[in-house]
């Protein structure tokens, strides 16, 4: 697969952080940002990076504790805070895309996709002609927005699905149009991806809600659920194999562009510690890299989440932390 020579100046970075974690299977990834922060996310090689700060995140209801577990009516105390962040933080991605800037969002709990990626999609079809009430049909001539989904757990549930009840478990069913109903109206039809144009890559955990909305083979029209490609797929194809086709899936056409919701639990927790809610058996470092690497080398990407870092459960060194500052830059960092 052959990319296009970039020819002008590259966008600025949008940074805006979220530190929230009322929507996870613990505490912890509130301090995300901040770690990110101190481990270097705000210098990428070549890239203006303007830190816009964090959202605002409300605290639960006075006298309200959060109990984490199964809830299928989704009326835990978290969602109207949940649901005041992703209301802002899709304010802040979508005027940042409008304004063609590229939004770098610092988590925090996953829940925070559905915010900041309903504004980028949001932004995209404005900046290219879309009414706020837009149809389906007036939507499909626009220029397309693939995604790229790196997570342990791929976030396909809904409130009738899950067995936990965690939030961070549903942001991708939000933005794919499966429905959950605390973020609907957030998110709104101008803020829905298309199924046939999302890949996740390395899921692992999923709950069979989860799988029966996926697809491990390539979506077309007779499949309209996103290609899921488990950890299996790097003992038998390169890292850069599984990019090429991700890519072809995504972003086929010269010029065309994607986003990139990075859940950090995606690498292996022998080797990345500091997540929220840690799953065995995950991809190797390297591994991931070298998908990002190609990636990076496509040129699309036009937003990017890194989400789910627990400080509190990172090793000495930070390692997790740095692996977060490190997949940023090789996104958008310029090589001389």
């Amino acid at each position: 697969m052959s990319f296009p020579t970039p020819t002008s100046e590259p966008p600025a970075i949008d940074l805006h952080g979220v530190p929230v974690d009322h929507g996870g299977a613990g505490p912890g990834a509130a301090g995300g940002p901040a770690a990110l922060r101190a481990a270097g996310v705000t210098a990428i090689p070549g890239r203006t990076v303007h830190d816009l700060g964090d959202v605002v995140v409300p605290d639960v209801a006075p006298g309200t504790a959060i109990e984490r577990g199964p809830d299928p009516e989704s009326r835990r105390p978290e969602w109207p805070p949940l649901r005041a962040v992703c209301a802002s933080l899709h304010a802040r991605t979508r005027a940042s895309v409008e304004a063609g800037a590229i939004p770098l969002v610092l988590g925090g709990d996953h829940t925070l996709a559905a915010g900041s990626l309903s504004g980028v999609i949001a932004g995209w079809r404005r900046r290219h002609g879309a009414s706020h009430d837009a149809t389906d049909a007036d939507l499909r001539d626009l220029p397309p927005l693939g995604l790229i989904w790196f997570d342990a757990h791929v976030d396909l549930n809904t409130p009738d699905t899950t067995l936990t009840g965690n939030p961070h478990g549903m942001p991708l069913a939000a933005l794919l149009g499966y429905g959950v109903a605390p973020l609907d109206d957030m998110v709104t039809n101008l803020g829905v991806w298309d199924r046939s144009r999302a890949a996740l890559l390395g899921g692992r955990d999923l709950d069979p809600g989860e799988r029966a909305r996926t697809t491990t083979r390539r979506p077309d029209a007779g499949r309209p659920h996103p290609w899921l490609i488990e950890g299996d797929a790097f003992r038998n194809e390169t890292p850069e194999s599984i990019a090429d086709q991700v890519l072809d899936l995504v972003a086929p056409d010269a010029g065309d562009a994607f986003a990139l919701s990075f859940d950090l639990d995606v690498i292996d927790p022998t080797r990345a510690p500091g997540v929220n809610l840690q799953s065995p058996n995950g991809l190797d470092p390297d591994e991931v890299f070298r998908v990002l690497e190609r990636l990076a080398e496509h040129g699309g990407c036009r937003a990017m989440d890194i989400v789910e870092l627990d400080p509190t459960a990172d090793d000495e060194l930070g390692t997790t932390a740095q692996y977060g500052v490190q997949a940023a830059r090789t996104m958008f960092g310029v090589r001389g």
